[in-house]
């Protein structure tokens, strides 16, 4: 009899992306029934759509009303899994809990270098410890290589399936704005706010002046990305360059992810976009500031990173503590990237695209 598995997602997009190349390496292993827990729709599409699991189930703990969320909690109990995994990063003691209250027999989680009260970390049962000089990939190959009890071989590459109907969409949008034929670069200018997560942004102003400098290449045009809150950041960066640009707005996260993938380049900070286009295999120019391109940089081939080598970065590591500067300029590690800094790598870029 397979044993089962539980493989516990947490809410970020690109942090559940980043799982996908030891997914892709297990799901065929014989002697094993994998299951995923996961806590938000998107991922819980995502993990669906990637042909691992036998089952996915959808637990939203962080916004559902606790009674809701404790009668799943309990269906999930009674499939009485043999062993269960917390993905990394999931540095949050309510992670933890969830975890405990599985009801697995056996739990395997990380250790991470910042503790925060309550911890709780030895609700998770084994624990292997957090190498922050690690790639965040790498981190969850030796998280499962313990758990599963094998060696695993490495390839980093991250893996997201798109539907051909969401292709087709993603077809007709370019071809309604008439941008057929030209380099599309994709831009992503936002984040999310939880943890003042805002502050690794780039500023506007700065993605306005880069579009507006490739104005008269009528080869070149540039998509803005966001979620529907970052509407009005998307408008106030067309609205700078508006003639060679379109906003790509309110649109669900496979028909997003589908038009990335007909860009040539995808511009960003570090985000979950960043992740999504570097799993279409789309190169990626990403932006770094207070957080870590150690752990988080896209890997694919063509991608680059573009940060300042300041002592005092990253700031920001895998806890419940929020992004905070404590410099006297404030997060100058993101204000001094210019707008030369980027356009000399995407002019670059675009030389290598045309050869």
């Amino acid at each position: 009899m397979n044993k089962k598995c539980l493989i516990f997602f947490t809410i970020g997009i690109g942090d559940s992306l980043m799982v996908t190349p030891v997914l892709n390496k297990i799901k065929s292993l014989d002697g094993y029934e994998f299951h995923a827990l996961t806590i938000s729709p998107q991922i819980k599409e995502i993990m669906e759509n990637s042909g691992c699991f036998k089952r996915v189930y959808l637990i939203n703990f962080l916004k559902d009303k606790l009674t809701s969320s404790f009668s799943l909690l309990c269906a999930v109990e009674k499939e009485k899994y043999d062993l269960s995994i917390l993905v990394y990063p999931s540095n949050h003691y309510k992670y933890r809990i969830v975890h405990f209250l599985t009801g697995s027999k056996k739990r395997y989680g990380i250790s991470y270098g910042t503790k925060n009260f309550p911890d709780l970390e030895f609700l998770s049962g084994k624990l292997i410890k957090e190498d922050r000089s690690l790639h965040a990939i790498e981190q969850n190959f030796r998280l499962f290589e313990t758990a599963l009890n094998i060696k695993l071989e490495r390839d980093h590459k991250m893996t997201l399936n798109i539907s051909d109907t969401d292709r087709k969409i993603a077809d007709g949008f370019v071809s309604s704005h008439s941008l057929n034929g030209k380099t599309l670069i994709g831009i992503h200018p936002g984040s999310d706010l939880f943890k003042n997560m805002e502050k690794k942004r780039w500023d506007p102003v700065k993605y306005s002046a880069l579009m507006k400098s490739y104005s008269d290449n009528d080869k070149v045009h540039f998509l803005i990305f966001g979620s529907k809150p970052e509407n009005l950041l998307m408008d106030a960066i067309h609205s700078g360059s508006s003639a060679n640009s379109t906003a790509v707005k309110n649109t669900p996260f496979f028909h997003s992810a589908a038009i990335i993938e007909k860009c040539g380049l995808f511009i960003c900070g570090d985000t979950g976009l960043m992740h999504t286009a570097a799993a279409l295999n789309v190169p990626v120019i990403a932006i770094f500031g207070p957080t870590s391109s150690v752990y988080a940089g896209p890997l694919n081939e063509g991608s680059a990173v573009i940060k300042k080598d300041y002592a005092c970065i990253p700031c920001f590591e895998y806890s419940r503590t929020p992004l905070k500067c404590v410099q006297q300029d404030q997060y100058k590690c993101i204000k001094d990237i210019s707008v030369e800094d980027v356009k000399t790598v995407l002019d670059s870029k675009l030389k290598e695209q045309e050869k």
